[in-house]
């Protein structure tokens, strides 16, 4: 079966789940913990097509597709309709839904014996796991630090993280890390500096679109991945957690402008540009380019390195790097003699038919759904997983400035949010062009992210908390 048909079938009863947990928060008295939990294990079972042990991934979807019928025959009018669910409308099924599903998972266990332990399929069915899902924004994506923080507190941790742009960078530093580490992230930032991450020298354009800046992410991060100047670190596969990184391709001959245009596209005197007033003008001016990339989806193409083995061999720096690559504003290359990565780089552009590549933030802000294929792909063992979106470019009246940009990004937003079961949007956030932010703005990221999660805490707590055995 299609990713695409597949998702048909499972989002739908997602959704349900989502429904009937977030009516519970709101209705203390609507069910007690154990109906809850024979009502999301039921919905869990019916959402199941294959249970992974080891190398073995075994399809049972097909097995299932008459308590699938029955769970969406029960629940569906309750929890979609327009009214909020109620008691009395809720407990008739739960009883039943019990014995249901007692009996389709004893079907289940009979096709996978001697294939798969019972304990497979209940981890399958009782725990949800987290993926990570950062957007890009420059500066303001530094809040998800404290979404990090947190969500270790509460013991939550990411099985998976994805992210594009800045988020690509803020990823990456999370994927090398089993734990979270706050004082480690800080101890990061502290070592950074505008100087040492940007230069302002003219060089060779092999890969992405020259710009005014050119990104030496080697020369800021490259010791905490084990890369040096001229060779290699940690590739995407390496990573602890399991890395997807957004970035864009432009198709061969359809770059709208001359490659010098971009180059050109700040201005060539370095002057305006170490201090935010002047970057500021100078975005501004090169607003137009960049939107002419936003709007003709036509010449651009997704690219998700880390999403199957051959992309997982890129250097986690290199991917990052490119999926930070703003057109005219940003210019990141691999320019360094390393045959390996110029030989995966030269056949993914062979591949899809691209000749440079760039901001991932351009093509796809939030890239929940390569994350989902990601997850739907057996990438973490699990099909049962719960994706919370980090949204912090989202179009806010309060930054007037950035609205125009913001809403282009939202395009590419868009059509992600079906995939992600919570999307975060922030009500504050550090500026865009706090790229490179002290620690003291650093730690005030990290506080304003902690204090827009809080709300939510409950809620993933609740729908991320083990399931207790009821069939």
């Amino acid at each position: 079966m299609l990713l695409k048909e597949r998702f048909q079938i499972t989002r739908p009863l997602e959704e349900l789940e989502l429904s009937l947990v977030r009516a519970a928060m709101a209705s203390p008295g609507l069910l007690d913990a154990r109906e809850e939990a024979i009502l999301r294990t039921a919905l869990s079972l019916a959402r199941l097509y294959k249970v992974q042990h080891g190398e073995m991934d075994v399809g049972v979807g097909a097995l299932l597709t008459p308590f699938r019928e029955e769970v969406e025959r029960r629940l569906g009018p309750v929890l979609r309709g327009p009214r909020p669910p109620t008691r009395d409308r809720l407990i008739p099924h739960v009883k039943d839904l019990r014995e249901h599903a007692a009996h389709a998972r004893d079907t289940v266990l009979k096709r996978l014996r001697g294939r798969v332990p019972p304990e497979a399929l209940d981890q399958e069915i009782r725990h949800k796991a987290l993926v990570l899902v950062a957007g890009g924004g420059g500066g303001t994506a530094f809040v998800y630090l404290g979404v990090m923080s947190l969500l270790d507190e509460h013991g939550l941790e990411p099985r998976l993280v994805a992210g594009a742009s800045m988020g690509a960078i803020l990823a990456i530093m999370r994927a090398r890390m089993a734990r979270f580490d706050p004082t480690e992230m800080v101890n990061i930032v502290r070592g950074l500096s505008f100087r040492k991450l940007f230069r302002f020298i003219s060089t060779e354009s092999r890969y992405g679109i020259p710009a005014a800046l050119r990104l030496f992410l080697r020369a800021g991060l490259g010791r905490f991945f084990g890369a040096g100047p001229e060779g290699s670190g940690l590739r995407l596969k390496d990573l602890p957690l399991p890395t997807v990184i957004s970035v864009g391709g432009i198709r061969r001959g359809m770059l709208p402008r001359p490659l010098e245009y971009y180059e050109r596209l700040m201005g060539t005197s370095p002057l305006g540009l170490l201090n935010p007033a002047g970057v500021a003008r100078r975005i501004q001016a090169a607003m137009g380019a960049v939107a002419e990339l936003f709007t003709r989806p036509e010449i651009t193409v997704r690219l998700h390195l880390g999403a199957d083995d051959a992309t997982g061999e890129f250097d986690a720096l290199d991917a990052a790097g490119f999926s930070s690559a703003l057109p005219g504003v940003i210019h990141y290359d691999v320019l360094r003699e390393d045959p390996r990565m110029h030989g995966l780089l030269e056949g993914l552009l062979a591949q899809h038919g691209v000749a440079r590549l760039i901001d991932g933030g351009l093509v796809d802000n939030l890239p929940a759904k390569a994350a989902w294929k990601a997850v739907a792909r057996g990438r973490i063992g699990t099909r049962n997983a719960f994706i919370l979106g980090l949204d912090g470019f989202a179009p806010r009246l309060a930054t007037p400035f950035w609205l125009p940009l913001q809403r282009l990004a939202a395009m590419t937003v868009a059509p992600n949010l079906p995939y992600a079961h919570h999307v975060k949007r922030f009500p504050r956030t550090l500026s865009p062009l706090d790229v490179v932010p002290s620690v003291e703005l650093a730690s005030k990221a990290l506080h304003l992210g902690r204090k827009a999660l809080v709300e939510d805490i409950p809620f993933l707590r609740r729908m991320l908390t083990p399931l207790p055995p009821v069939l």
